[in-house]
């Protein structure tokens, strides 16, 4: 691990709490209007997709460890 490792770990974290929340935002959008919920569900995935995208740069970093609940709710 890197000098960086608990900076990174606590990225990491942050970022994993930062997805739960968007997941839970995902799932609190289906009570929407229909053009109101396909909006938010495009900006929420977005969202998802550049939270995965960091996740998995400080897992190439080496600055933390790869985790096996990670996958999508």
């Amino acid at each position: 691990m890197r000098d960086g490792g608990p900076m990174a770990e606590s990225q990491l974290a942050e970022l994993r709490n930062m997805r739960v929340l968007l997941e839970e935002a995902r799932l609190l959008a289906r009570h929407l209007a229909y053009h109101r919920r396909a909006r938010l569900e495009e900006v929420l995935g977005r969202a998802l997709e550049e939270v995965d995208h960091q996740i998995e740069e400080l897992r190439r970093e080496g600055g933390a460890p790869e985790r096996e609940d990670s996958g999508r709710l």
